[in-house]
């Protein structure tokens, strides 16, 4: 079984007695190596080691953005403060004022309310455990909903790639049904030609068989039939399987078999041949761009 490495997944939670609510979403993108990218409010930066533990707990590649947000779901949490010290300042600063101005009316409450920054929002703080709770639960929730998402891409990626390798199959199976034929072409096609040449001239039967040979040889590609088989074989495997396959592993799989593949090319002047081993780079090269988004 297969994993995707791109997901999303968004969770909510409250807590009544802390008085807070979190709100945590996670997007997952493709990448080589496990990249956490975290988003806090400030103040909340004691969270960021919990979290990335979190995350490595639970997914091995790929770029992965969380995003935290915490708001007040109290009233004397969320409502804005009054900085008596403050306001306390300007009040004297107004009857001082309005001493010195001849026949100025006294200054009144609502004066003093009106003066910018007197009102101050209440800043959340990380001091509180319960807090840090509700923000890592929050996050697990919503990375198990990433999981979920990357399970069912990974399904459907999976099936993709069982479908090139079914089609991988068929060529080989065709270039490996045709190999022993091509060296009999080979040799007819030698032997008429040499012929030719030669005329009346009688062939020296031996020279012929060792060139034939030495050409059968060179044209032999049995390991490579071989090895395309095991690579297919352990793909298969690894996608069949029940625990999430490597992305790394599938990857290098994929490399293997087209150095194979291009190997059976470079072996065969064989026309079909050649153009079933263009059909098997084509899929393989299909079959890389889906690994590629593997966990």
């Amino acid at each position: 079984m297969i994993h995707s490495m791109t997901a999303f997944g968004r969770s909510r939670k409250e807590d009544e007695k802390a008085g807070y609510a979190a709100t945590v979403e996670i997007r997952c993108l493709n990448g080589k190596n496990l990249d956490t990218v975290l988003r806090l409010p400030r103040n909340f930066f004691p969270f960021e080691d919990p979290l990335r533990k979190l995350v490595a707990g639970k997914l091995r590649r790929g770029r992965v953005e969380v995003y935290v947000q915490v708001e007040a779901t109290r009233v004397e949490l969320k409502a804005s403060h009054v900085n008596f010290e403050l306001a306390a300042f300007y009040w004297k600063q107004l009857l001082t004022l309005q001493e010195q101005l001849t026949g100025a009316d006294a200054p009144r409450l609502e004066h003093v309310l009106r003066i910018p920054n007197v009102f101050e929002p209440q800043e959340m703080t990380a001091d509180s455990g319960e807090l840090g709770q509700l923000i890592l639960k929050t996050a697990e929730e919503a990375l198990d909903e990433v999981l979920r998402m990357r399970l069912l891409e990974g399904q459907a990626l999976g099936e993709d790639c069982r479908n090139c390798l079914g089609n991988l199959r068929t060529e080989l199976a065709g270039i490996n049904s045709r190999k022993d034929s091509v060296v009999e072409e080979y040799q007819k096609r030698l032997r008429e030609r040499i012929q030719e040449l030669l005329g009346d001239t009688l062939m020296d039967e031996n020279r012929f068989v060792q060139e034939v040979a030495t050409m059968a040889e060179r044209m032999d590609i049995n390991e490579e039939i071989v090895r395309l088989n095991s690579h297919f074989d352990q793909l298969e495997n690894l996608l069949a399987g029940v625990h999430a396959a490597e992305g790394r592993k599938l990857d290098f799989l994929a490399q293997e078999m087209h150095r194979e593949a291009n190997t059976i090319g470079s072996k065969t002047g064989d026309l079909e041949t050649l153009h079933a081993v263009v059909r098997m780079k084509s899929e393989i090269a299909r079959l890389k761009e889906q690994i590629q988004n593997v966990e």
